[in-house]
Formats: structure tokens, sequence, C-alpha cells
């Protein structure tokens, strides 16, 4: 017995171990992103171990959960233990194969690990979902250095330094590449592939000293002494003043033993760079050029001969040439007068060398000049043409940098016409294609692309330069099909070019058919682009704005979590996603999504203008939900992020308005801004909130009932006086009601009741408990016509969507006349009268009547309906009356409206027993009305309702010729009756 006693309680203690170990570890967490946003914080503040232990917790929960195996690598990863990391980023990887992060992670792994073809591969996957990522093309790279496979990673340098020509980061590492490549080549030995490379380097950096210092050498080591010293003028030519520069060309020149033209060279250049090297370099030269002047110069030997008289073509001949190749400019010029004094100043060679030497002064004008000469006298010359060519192609390069692109036409069409190199050709067609786009001549520069494919067959650019043409020629429609033929036949690597370029001009075009209002156009475009680029930032942007305003709703909830996919950071999704939510009246969902968003970007107009909206469609629901101290939470945090926001301030004065605290919706609401239709009725709506503000109201009504048979008229005047405030509303009543009648026997049988005055006195408390619950309480005594007592209790409740419900019960001491006949002892028979019996006054009785009854009512846009159904218990008999009634208000202003009703049952409603009015129990009474009320102002209101009720209604007589044999009798039959209520209502 006690053993098994003491197993029970083993049992229970082990059971309260477990369930409260349990609820130990227990971190409330329920999914696994709230796993994964907790962890991050913890890896953000260093705190790794934390972290870690919260993400083993998780991973017991929801096993290869791809974010939470994402982030357990991480956690090896910063622990160096990356075969941990790689386990668990694989299987990140295999429950979600687009983790963008951990396939960034295993890039890092396999890089450090060395394993390089798979930090490739996953490179490559994340090209495929973001193909235009710079930063990964660099990586990639890297990695092929890094594999020492260089020919792919400078092909892939190239390739991608073409598509993004203006990234200077790409254009330096391409530099640095081409740089490496030829130092490479230069330690090989390979000198003419080096020399190519650093040819390829200067035109992309013609300002790097160094690298024209290692082509002299280079050409030096190859023995080409002239290209050397052509690479020092180009250099000095492109930096002026170089020391180096200088020293070099004068010690080749010096090499050569070519003093004289050193010294020339040195003393020009010390115009510019004075240097103390330079001046030393200078003197030895100097001291070279005496020691080598010990040898006879042939130049001087001729010149001294030609001075001397020898003027022979020999002579001539050696020192003209000497002259133009050494530089000596002053002599060469002498020489080529002397030449043209002997051989006439039309001979081509000594016209070409006076070109050649104008060229080497850098008077471009005067070799020009000389070259046209030549020329128009040789045009069939091949080395004249092609050294034309060269110069108009360089006149057209000037006047096109300054954008004088009609005067550099006719250069370069002059070269096109040529055919001279198929090299130039082919450069001149380009340039003449750029001048005619500019030109925006766009007929010819098509032309002209159309010579050049059939020319070029290899010509690369003649896709993307077309569809640039037909852009420009409002044809984009047929520039965007090209391109997609040309995506169709391309492979990946040429997909990409045509891609961007296709890209390129359909943002615009998207855009400028949405600024015309051509949606559907902008969006069958959008998706286009989507299509072919799925990570298309605008493109994404176009086709979720384009299904929104074209009302597909499944598209652009598509298309907004496409770009959360790929810019989960983004605000302008996130603002999207918010208005997903909202479509679906989501609205408390939209703002939980956005506020931590809104957190992090605090002044994103984007988000602050989603937070807004969403603010606004929920306090609007939550107002007609009758919360409106909720919405006015939600509205003033909203109003904290976006405090200029004049829609949140209007919606605030309509919860104000709704909760029926007209001066703060007045001061809210007028921030609204109509519009001129609206305008009006704004101002409407402000005289009734101004009406609403204020506190005190007379009313003054006048009834005014005649039978519809008979000239008798009935009227009750009421005034009455009414305290308004938030929650309670005190209100104190006259009624006033005179009879036309006597009290004799002069009463006419058709009369119910006798004539005199009848007062009413009534008080009444309306009390609002919430937004939701309300209760009117009033009680009333009167001295006669009106019953005795009155006293109602009234409850309603406000739901949602602008129902009410509603129920009362109510007690009323009504008075009831009969007329009261006696016999006239003066009657005899045998007279001429046949009645014996006078009418001697009224029997008076009193009866209690119960009231219970129940009302539902519904507001439809301006629009009010509602329904009413009252059971009366008299004289220990059921009888009810059955109301509809509406209300149309055809202005914003609160209090003008068009009234209608109608009623039946077996007793009159409950507002003929209030006013005196006559009425009857157990027939059918019915009742219509049509009325209004206008406001004047917001002080004056007034009202006219005019009622048509029909009832029943019985007299009682006596007759009779002896006492001892009366006859009673009861006419009875229906009367219509009519009635005017006039109504004044005065607030201040």
């Amino acid at each position: 017995m006690n053993r098994e006693f003491l197993h029970k309680i083993t049992l229970l203690g082990c059971l309260f171990l477990l369930i409260t170990s349990s609820s130990g570890t227990d971190n409330g967490f329920q999914t696994p992103e709230q796993y994964a946003q907790i962890v991050q914080e913890h890896f953000a503040n260093e705190e790794w171990e934390a972290g870690k232990e919260l993400l083993e917790e998780g991973l017991q929960k929801y096993p290869n959960v791809s974010d939470l195996e994402w982030l357990m690598g991480k956690y090896w990863f910063h622990e160096k233990n990356y075969d941990q990391s790689r386990y668990h980023l694989v299987k990140a990887i295999d429950d979600n194969y687009n983790n963008v992060n951990a396939k960034h992670l295993l890039v890092d792994v396999e890089d450090i690990t060395e394993n390089y073809s798979s930090a490739i591969c996953y490179v490559n996957e994340l090209l495929e979902v973001n193909p235009y990522w710079r930063g990964l093309w660099r990586r990639k790279i890297e990695l092929y250095r890094k594999q020492n496979n260089d020919v792919e990673a400078d092909r892939l340098l190239k390739r991608i330094n073409q598509i993004y020509p203006n990234d200077t980061i790409l254009r330096k590492d391409y530099i640095y590449s081409m740089e490496v490549g030829y130092q490479q080549m230069k330690k090989g030995g390979n000198r003419k592939e080096a020399i190519e490379r650093l040819t390829e380097l200067i035109k992309v950096s013609p300002q790097n000293e160094e690298y024209y210092l290692d082509i002299i050498n280079l050409h030096l080591q190859e023995g080409n002494r002239e290209a050397a010293l052509g690479w020092s003028s180009n250099g000095l030519a492109a930096i002026p003043g170089s020391g180096a520069l200088i020293v070099k060309r004068a010690s080749i020149l010096s090499e050569l033993a070519r003093y004289p033209e050193a010294l020339a060279f040195i003393r020009e250049q010390m115009k510019r760079n004075n240097s103390p090297a330079i001046r030393r370099m200078y003197n030895d030269l100097l001291m070279e050029a005496a020691r080598a002047e010990k040898q006879r110069d042939p130049y001087v030997l001729y010149g001294m001969a030609y001075e001397g008289g020898n003027k022979n073509k020999e002579a001539l001949d050696y020192l003209l040439n000497t002259s133009v190749t050494r530089g000596y400019t002053d002599d060469a010029l002498f020489y080529i007068r002397e030449a043209k004094k002997q051989y006439g100043n039309n001979d081509k060679g000594i016209l070409y060398k006076e070109y050649m030497l104008y060229r080497q002064m850098n008077e471009d004008d005067l070799a020009y000049s000389t070259l046209k000469k030549m020329y128009e006298m040789y045009p069939d010359d091949y080395d004249i043409t092609l050294a034309m060519s060269a110069q108009h192609m360089k006149k057209a390069e000037k006047l096109m940098e300054l954008g004088l692109y009609a005067e550099a036409l006719p250069h370069v069409l002059f070269v096109s016409q040529k055919h001279i190199d198929n090299d130039v050709n082919g450069a001149a067609w380009e340039k003449a294609l750029s001048c005619y786009i500019n030109m925006k001549r766009y007929n010819e520069a098509l032309a002209t692309l159309d010579t050049i494919t059939l020319h070029f067959p290899d010509y690369e650019n003649g896709t993307l330069k077309r569809a640039f043409i037909l852009d420009k020629m409002d044809k984009t429609e047929e520039a965007l099909q090209l391109y997609l033929s040309a995506i169709e036949q391309s492979d990946e690597d040429m997909r990409i070019f045509y891609v961007i370029g296709y890209e390129e001009l359909a943002v615009p075009y998207i855009k400028k058919c949405m600024e015309a209002g051509a949606t559907k156009k902008a969006y069958e475009e959008a998706i286009k682009l989507v299509s072919l680029n799925p990570s298309s930032d605008l493109g994404l942007r176009y086709a979720i704005n384009s299904s929104g305003l074209l009302g597909k709703y499944d598209e652009f909830e598509k298309y907004t979590a496409q770009g959360i996919n790929y810019y989960p950071e983004e605000p302008f999704y996130q603002a999207k996603r918010a208005t997903v939510l909202e479509r679906d009246k989501r609205y408390e969902a939209s703002l939980e999504f956005l506020k931590p968003i809104l957190n992090k970007y605090p002044s994103n107009k984007e988000i602050i203008g989603a937070f807004s909206q969403s603010s606004e469609y929920r306090a609007l629901q939550l107002t007609k939900a009758k919360e409106p101290e909720k919405a006015l939470a939600v509205l003033d945090t909203a109003l904290l992020y976006d405090s200029q926001n004049k829609s949140l301030k209007y919606t605030k004065g309509v919860v104000y308005e709704a909760n029926r605290q007209a001066d703060s919706a007045y001061y809210y609401q007028k921030y609204y801004e109509p519009s001129i239709m609206e305008y009006r009725s704004f101002q409407r709506h402000l005289s009734g909130l101004r009406s609403m503000m204020l506190k005190n109201e007379i009313a003054l009504t006048y009834l005014r009932a005649r039978y519809g048979e008979e000239d008798i008229i009935t009227s009750v005047a009421t005034a009455e006086y009414t305290r308004k405030g938030q929650k309670n509303s005190y209100t104190g009543r006259l009624n006033y009601a005179g009879r036309s009648g006597s009290a004799s026997d002069s009463m006419e049988a058709e009369e119910q009741t006798p004539g005199g005055v009848g007062i009413q006195v009534q008080g009444e408390w309306t009390h609002h408990f919430s937004p939701k619950w309300s209760t009117t309480v009033n009680a009333a005594f009167a001295t006669k016509y009106f019953p005795d007592i009155t006293a109602d209790v009234a409850v309603r409740h406000y739901l949602k969507n602008d129902w009410e419900i509603g129920a009362h019960v109510g007690y009323r001491r009504v008075a009831a006349y009969t007329k009261r006949y006696e016999w006239n002892d003066e009657f005899f028979a045998g007279g001429t009268g046949d009645n014996g019996y006078l009418f001697t006054g009224w029997n008076e009785s009193k009866t209690n009547l119960l009231t219970v009854g129940g009302e539902l009512a519904k507001t439809i846009e301006v629009v009010r309906l509602n329904t009413k159904i009252d059971m009366h218990f008299f004289n220990s008999n059921f009888y009810y009356n059955a109301q509809i009634g509406a209300k149309y208000f055809p202005v914003n202003d609160g209090k003008t409206n068009i009234n209608a009703m109608a009623s039946i049952g077996s007793a009159p409603e409950t507002a003929v027993l209030d006013y005196a009015l006559p009425g009857s129990f157990s027939h059918t009474n019915t009742m219509v009305g049509l009325g209004g009320q206008y406001m004047v102002s917001p002080n004056i209101t007034i009202g006219l309702m005019g009622t048509w009720n029909t009832y029943y209604n019985q007299t009682n007589t006596v007759r009779g010729s002896s006492p001892l044999n009366p006859i009673e009798s009861i006419s009875t039959r229906y009367k219509n009756l009519y009635n005017i209520y006039a109504q004044v209502y005065i607030s201040f």
C-alpha cells in the first residue's frame, strides 16, 4: 500500500518537473520567424552564445527551417568552424533554394577554405537571382584569380567593364588587370605582347608616366629606338614637362649620337621644366657633344659645303632629310624653301616632307593646308589620301568633342567614302552615325547603320544602336521588339547586354505611358520587362502601380511579393504590402506590419504615407465599430510621424464627430481642403458642427389637427429647453392643449371629450454610458387631456456598421370620457318630443397603460431607416402598433432632412397619446406622414411635418320615452385626422 502510494507521488513529481522545465525553457516564441528575429538581435549585439542557445531551441522545435539553419551556419562561421558552417548553410539551401543570405555566406566559406570552384558555383546561383549585381561579378573575377584562371578573369572583367563603362571601380580593376598582365608578359620575355598590352593601357590611361617609360624601355630592348623616340614624344605631348620622359628621350638621342638634336630638345624642354637634374643632364650632353664633334658629322660637312656654294642635289637632299629627321625645324624650313626653288612648289616629295615637318612642329593648320594641297594635286595617292583621312578624322573628333556635329559630319563622310582602310573606314562610319543621331537626323542614321552592318557583319553594336535610333524616332515598341528578337537568338553572355538595353528603353516608355494615361499599355510593357529581368526594380514598381490602377489586385499582390523577395529592405515594396492588407480590410494587420519598418525608416515618405493611410482606414473601421477612443489612439500615433497630414486630421475630426465632441470635430475637420464641387457641402457641414457645439437649445412646436369631414380644430403647443453635454443631456418640456367643447347639455353627439385646457410638464435625461450604449429617461405630469402620469425608459445599443437596436418600456395613466344621461322628469307622454333623456355631464375613468417595445435602425450613407414596434397592455388586453420610417439628409449639416413614416396597429402610435389626440384601441389605426427640417443657420433650424391618421371612432347616446325603458346606442365609424407640426429650434 505505502509502496504504491510512493510510486504515485514519484510519478506526479516527475510530471511536475517536466511541466515546469518545459515552461521554463519556453520563451513564448510561436513561429520560426520570431526565433530568427531574436537570434539576429543577439548576434548583432555580439551575444553569440545566447543566440546559439536560443537557436538550438528553435531548431529543436522547427528542424530544417531555412532561416534558422542559416543563422546556425552564421554562428559557426563566426567561430571559424567552416565545416559546421557549411553543413548548416547547405541545409538552409536545401529547405529554401532562394535563401540569398545562406548562399552569400557559403561563398565566404568556400573562399576561405580555398574551394574556389564551389564558391564560383554559388556566385553563379546568386547571379541567376540578380544578374546585374556588380559586386557579385567582381567577386567572381576575384575567385577566378585565386584559382589562377587569369584568362577567364580577364575575359570576364573586360566584358563587365563594357557593360558598365562609367563604373570607376570596374575601370580601376580593368586597368590593374591589364597592368598585371603586361608585367607578367614582360617578366616572361614576351615583349611584343607586353607592348600591345601597354598600348591598350595608354589609351585607357594616357596620363600615366610609368606606362610611357615602360613601353619606351621595351622598344629599346627590341632594338627599335625610333619607336622608343616616338613614344617619348607621345608621352611628352600627353604629359608636358615630365622630367622622366625628358631625360629618357634625351638619353636615347644621346645613345644615337644625335647630340645637337638632344641639346635642342632639352633647351626647348627647359622652358617648362628647369629642374636641377635636367640642367645637369644638359651640361653632361654638352660635354659628350663636344667630344663627339671631334668626329666629323656629315650633316655639318654637307652644310658647310652647301653654304660654300656647292648646292647640288646630293647635298640638298641629305641636309633636308637629315634636318627633318633630326627635328632641326629651322634648318628644315630653310632647306624646304631651298628645295622648292630648285624643284618647284608642287614637287610631291618636298611637299610631303613639309607636311611631316609641320606635324612634328604641332602646326596642325599648316600641316593640313599642305596636305590638302597635295591631295588636290595627287588625289589617287594612297599615302596622301590616308594622311588626309587621318586629318579629317582628327578634325571631326575635336568638333564632336565641342558638340559641333554638323561641322564634323563632312569630315567623317570624306573618310567613309574613300575606302582606304577597313579600320579607318569603319571608325568613320561609326562617327557619321553618331553625328546623325546627335543631329536628330534619324532616317540618315538608320541608313548609315544599314551600311555599317552590310560592310561589317561582325559589328556587335548594331542591335543596340538600331533600337536606340528607333526609340528616338518615337518607335519605341518597334525598338523593344527588336531587343526581344535579339534576346531570343542570343547566348547567355549577350543576353545580359540586350536585357540591359531593353530595360533602358522600356522604363522611360512605361513612364511615358503612365503619364499619358495609357495605364493598360504601361502594364503590358512592365510585365514584359519583369519577365525578362525579374529583379528589375523600376519594372516591378511600374507593374505594381499599373496593376493597382487597373484593378488587377492578384497581379498587384504577385509583383509586390516578387519585389519584397528581391528587395526585402526596400520601403516601396513594404508600403505596397501594406496596401495588399488594406485591400482585404486587414487594417490592423497592415499597421502591425508597418510599425517595425517605420521604426527602422522613421523619415521615409513612402512608409509614412502607407502608415498614415492604414491608420486612417483603421480609425474609420473602429469608428463604425463604435470604438472612437481606440480610433483616436490610432490616429494620434500616425500623427506623431506625419504631423502635417491634413487627411489624418480631418479623419480625427470625423471620429470626434461620431463621439459627439463637436468642438474637437470642428477644429480638426477645418483642415480639410475641399474641391470646388465639395466646397459648399463642406461649409454646410462645418455649420452643422458649429450648431452641434452650442450647448443650449430651445424648441418651439405647434401642432394643429383637423378632422377630415368636420371643421373642428385641435391644437397642442410645446416649449422645451435642452442643455447638451458630451455624455448627458437634460430637457425640460411644457405641453399645452386647448379643446373646443361644452361641459353642458348643449354638447354635440360627435364630441367625445369635454372642452377645456390641459397642461403637461415633462423632464427628460439622456445619458451615454459609452460609444455603444445610451439610455433616455423621462417623466411627465398633466392636468387634463394628456396622460396624468407618463414615465418612459429607453435603452439604445450602437452596433458595427451603423446599426442600432433599442428597447423601451413606458407607463401612462390615461383618462377616458363617456357621456352621462339622466331622465327628464318634466318629460310627459303625449308631448311633441320622443326623448326624455338629457346629457348632464361626463363620466371620467382612469386606466393604466403599459407599453413595451423595440426598435431597429440602420444608416446607409445619407439615409437612415428605422422600424419600431410597441406592445400595449390596456384594460387587461393586448394591443400593438408597428411603425417604419426613413430620413434622408440631402445636405451635409447633420440636421436638414426629409422624413417619411407610416404605422399600423390595433392601437394608435404613442405620439397620439402623448399629444392628447383622439385614437382608439382594438380597431385598426393607420398613419402616414411626411415632413422635414432645414438648418437656416448654426443657431436656427425649422421643421414642418404633416401626418394623416385614420382611426376608429364611437359615440354613445341614450334615448327613450320612458324612464323604465332607456335605449342606449353607440354610433361607430372611421374618421380621418390631419395634423401639421411646425417646429423652430434655437441653439445658443
